[in-house]
This record gives C-alpha cells, sequence and structure tokens, in this order.
C-alpha cells in the first residue's frame, strides 16, 4: 500500500514540476492506461469526470493531436453510458 501511495506522491511531483505540455501527456496516459484510477469508481462523479477528459480532450485537439483525441472522445462516450 505505502508502495501505491510512494507512486502517487511521485505522479503528482512530476505533475508539478512538468510544463503543461508535459502534465498534460501525463494526464492522458493516466486516463487511458487508468493506471491511477482516473476513470475508476470513486467519488468523482460521471459528469465531473466527463469534464475532465473534456478539458484534456480540448487541449489535444488545439495542438491537432487526432489519434490521441480520438480515444479520449472514446472515453467520454464511454462515461455517457454509465
Amino acid at each position: 500500500m505505502d508502495e501505491i501511495l510512494d507512486d502517487d506522491h511521485e505522479f503528482i511531483k512530476k505533475l508539478h514540476e512538468s510544463p503543461k505540455e508535459e502534465m498534460m501527456i501525463h494526464i492522458y496516459n493516466a486516463i487511458v492506461a487508468s493506471k491511477r484510477g482516473a476513470l475508476k469508481h470513486n467519488d468523482t462523479s460521471i459528469a465531473e469526470k466527463i469534464i475532465g477528459v473534456e478539458t484534456v480532450l480540448t487541449y489535444f485537439k488545439d495542438r491537432e493531436e487526432y489519434k490521441i483525441c480520438a480515444e479520449l472522445k472514446n472515453i467520454i462516450d464511454k462515461l455517457k453510458e454509465l
């Protein structure tokens, strides 16, 4: 359990120290891989999760990263089905 907390601490530290582009890539990876439970059941509502993923989607859409956008859109669609 402490190892997981250490991993989470390191992840948050990495986000804090990263430039915006790297931070968004880390967040994207966490969403897609669900390594950090970004979309797993927790106290965050489905609506809040959708808003968060849409924020990341907008960032990558502005950068014309359409493969990433398609993956994020698919995740949003799955969340809306819940």
